[in-house]
């Protein structure tokens, strides 16, 4: 069976760990990357061995392209989908799928149209323990869950803090740090509502604005269920952990600048997701590849198999790729992608009208 063609476009920081995922997956073929960066683009090029391009139309007409990976910065994620949709190649599109609902709907709206399929790249569902975990809740072993949290507070103060940059994040929009509520916490508005299997109802908290003196920022999600989803960020102050609140990381991990940490090592203020049930609770640190759980019987750490980070972007090319040959809709949808902007778009709708904002009363997507 022939491989599917892969092209990327935006070969930063991000994108290198795709390729490094993918370089095992025996579905596709990475054949070409487009990159505005010139000596960027050769250095990648070169060491993934793909045919270069400074301009991604220029790729679309060259390449017979069955999936495109979109890989640069958010505000330009509508036209680029747009153009891949009309040119007949599926996509894969890093998170966030926009900044603006408005932007989102249209790349729903152009991929129906063209009859392409859109795989929303909320990697985290491939994260080898989240998917433990998703298996652990399914089987009921939790039984009903009550609440789901994540919090991330570190940094060197608020002088040395810099944001994401006007770059990918446009000045007075939503921005901050790398581990801020729209970069990150994106990833949880998607894997909170996966877990729990249930609809949000209602958010309430506050964001930052790229260009603005970073603040903590926090997000409730309130689930039709009952249960409860809450992130804090704060990348801007000090951490208080101590060194054997850590884990030995098998997986590569990210610091607050977003920089890539090398896994193999003790990571000492690991990502760590909690979920809690009436018969027990997790403990994920889904990037150090461990899972503990907790219960009647006490505390216990779950086997976990898988690729830890990069594996599982190869894991996500793979799953889509599956989908296009069987002819079925990508496990993680546009609409994923949209409900999750929503959330998070929530918060900041909501400390401007200083109200909880509704889901369902506005006809928002669930």
């Amino acid at each position: 069976m022939s491989k599917l063609k892969v092209g990327f476009i935006g070969v930063g920081k991000v994108a290198e760990l795709h390729l490094a995922g993918c370089q095992d997956a025996d579905s596709i073929e990475i054949v070409a990357g487009a990159e505005t960066d010139a000596e960027r683009l050769k250095q990648l090029s070169q060491t993934w061995g793909f045919r270069g391009y400074l301009d991604y139309q220029e790729m679309f007409k060259r390449e017979k392209l069955d999936i495109v990976c979109i890989c640069t910065p958010p505000l330009s994620h509508r036209k680029i989908c747009i153009q891949a949709a009309e040119s007949g190649i599926n996509i894969l599109c890093e998170k966030p799928m926009a900044l603006s609902i408005e932007d989102a709907e249209a790349m729903i709206a152009a991929c129906h149209m063209a009859g392409i399929k859109f795989y929303y790249g909320s990697s985290y569902r491939c994260l080898p323990p989240c998917r433990k975990a998703k298996e652990i809740i399914e089987k009921g072993t939790l039984g009903q869950i009550s609440l789901l949290f994540e919090s991330y507070v570190g940094g060197s103060g608020p002088e040395t803090w810099q944001g994401l940059g006007l770059d990918h994040y446009p000045v007075g929009g939503p921005g901050g740090g790398g581990m801020g509520l729209i970069d990150h916490g994106i990833h949880l508005a998607d894997v909170f509502r996966w877990f729990v299997g249930s609809p949000v109802e209602a958010v309430f908290g506050r964001g930052n604005y790229s260009g603005q003196r970073p603040r903590t920022e926090y997000l409730t999600m309130i689930f039709e269920s009952g249960a409860v989803g809450q992130l804090l960020y704060n990348d801007a102050t000090f951490q208080t952990n101590v060194p054997y609140d850590g884990v030995f990381s098998e997986g590569i991990s990210w610091d607050v600048s977003g920089k890539p940490l090398p896994g193999g090592q003790w990571d000492p203020q690991p990502g760590c997701i909690h979920v809690h049930g009436e018969k027990g609770a997790l403990r994920i640190y889904h990037y150090a590849n461990k899972i503990y759980l907790t219960d009647q019987r006490g505390i216990r750490e779950i086997p976990v198999q898988g690729r830890p980070n990069p594996g599982h972007f190869g894991l996500q090319m793979e799953l889509f790729a599956k989908s296009l040959r069987e002819g079925r809709e990508p496990a993680v949808t546009g609409e994923d992608g949209l409900r999750a902007l929503q959330v998070i778009l929530g918060a900041y709708e909501c400390y401007d009208t200083k109200s909880i904002v509704p889901f369902a009363k506005k006809g928002k997507a669930q």
